[in-house]
Formats: structure tokens, sequence, C-alpha cells
């Protein structure tokens, strides 16, 4: 399930919600505040390519690009 993140138009306070995909932009109340003026924000992934081994770490967790990369790790041309 998705983890998105959304900001309260009022309080200014952001916060993440796990939902699925077809209720990502359903209305829901700010959990500080209460105030019904939710917005989902645009988030953004980080990327790191391990020059190395030519996989794509995301984010800290270090894990491969799951094969799509074309390492040779995956039976890629790497």
């Amino acid at each position: 399930m998705p983890l998105y993140e959304y900001q309260c138009s009022d309080c200014s306070r952001t916060f993440d919600l796990l939902r699925p995909y077809h209720r990502a932009d359903e209305a829901l109340d700010c959990p500080v505040c209460g105030s019904d003026r939710v917005r989902r924000k645009l988030s953004v992934i980080a990327l790191r390519l391990d020059q190395a081994s030519n996989h794509i770490e995301r984010g800290t967790m270090g894990a491969c690009c799951g094969g799509g990369c074309g390492c040779a790790s995956h039976g890629g041309q790497g």
C-alpha cells in the first residue's frame, strides 16, 4: 500500500498516511487540528547510483532497483 504525504492548509502540519491508490485523493481531516483543508503533497524519492556496481539504490535502504537496471546480478548486460 502506498505511503502518501499530506499537508494541512490551516495548521501547516505535514503527515504521512498509508492509503490504497484509489483513495489517495479522498477527503480527510488533519490529525492535529481536525481541519478538513488537507491536500496531498507531491513527494520526491531519493535515488543514488552506486557507480561501483551500477545498482540504483532507493533512499537509505540500499536495495537494488529490483532487476530493471540491467545489472549483472540480475542477468542483464551490466
